[in-house]
């Protein structure tokens, strides 16, 4: 109601923008270089979501080696034959393939992982998704659509098309209702809101391992998220406009937290 679209309209859009997805732009520093904004000077998002997807993924020989997604990948696989050889786990990814992308290989979603490095990959692709690029998109709605000029969620009227032949009203014309105004920004401000009770990014209550290392692996990533937070909290304290969205109190561990 508050878009003004039908549910068989939202689901094309959906569609839509699902077509548009690719490996590339999953992955962060491929997305990064792809659109050319590596060294953008002043690139909150970047510098953060950098910092982030390195901790999930990276190699780091000051911390005695592999960190975290590397690691406990090079600790229950070791050689790429493992990887390739696991049933269960390419019928995962081809599952992912097809029924999450509908089989397009245009995406360049994988639809198999054959090396150790494709796998840390493709985990910390779902890992980052599902936590700081969701932190990035969704914690700044409301900041960014409570003055609905910014991101109205349905247009009365169209757009004036004419240069010199518009006025404040034709601005304002389009502009949704109060009522349907008054949904969208209880919306924004439910989808924005720090809830209490969800475990945040390197929170792991559940016991899924019982070997020592990944839990050595987990202790070593969750020290590293220390130093990111101190990193983002020492700049915000100086900054004129702050950016916050993928601050480690605001970064939920999962979507479905």
């Amino acid at each position: 109601q508050g878009s003004g679209v039908t549910c068989e309209v939202m689901l094309l859009i959906v569609q839509q923008g699902l077509e548009k997805a690719t490996y590339t732009s999953l992955c962060l520093p491929d997305d990064i270089w792809h659109r050319g904004v590596v060294h953008l000077p002043s690139y909150r998002y970047r510098d953060d979501a950098m910092s982030l997807w390195e901790a999930i993924e990276r190699w780091d020989e000051g911390l005695g080696g592999s960190c975290f997604i590397s690691g406990i990948v090079a600790f229950y696989y070791g050689e790429d034959v493992a990887v390739s050889g696991d049933a269960k786990l390419q019928a995962w990814v081809v599952d992912i393939f097809t029924n999450g992308f509908l089989g397009r290989t245009s995406s360049g979603i994988p639809s198999s992982l054959r090396t150790v490095a494709e796998l840390s990959k493709f985990l910390t692709m779902v890992v980052f998704s599902c936590s700081a690029q969701h932190a990035a998109v969704n914690n700044g709605q409301y900041d960014l659509g409570a003055f609905l000029p910014n991101a109205p969620s349905s247009m009365c009227h169209p757009l004036p098309a004419e240069k010199g032949k518009a006025f404040l009203q034709h601005f304002l014309n389009p502009v949704p209702q109060v009522d349907n105004t008054a949904n969208i920004l209880v919306a924004l401000i439910l989808l924005s809101s720090r809830l209490s009770g969800h475990l945040l990014l390197g929170q792991y209550l559940e016991e899924r391992f019982t070997e020592v290392e990944p839990h050595w692996l987990m202790r070593a990533f969750r020290g590293q998220l220390e130093e990111i937070w101190d990193r983002i909290e020492e700049r915000n304290h100086w900054a004129k406009l702050r950016y916050n969205y993928m601050n480690l109190l605001e970064t939920k561990n999962s979507i479905s937290e």
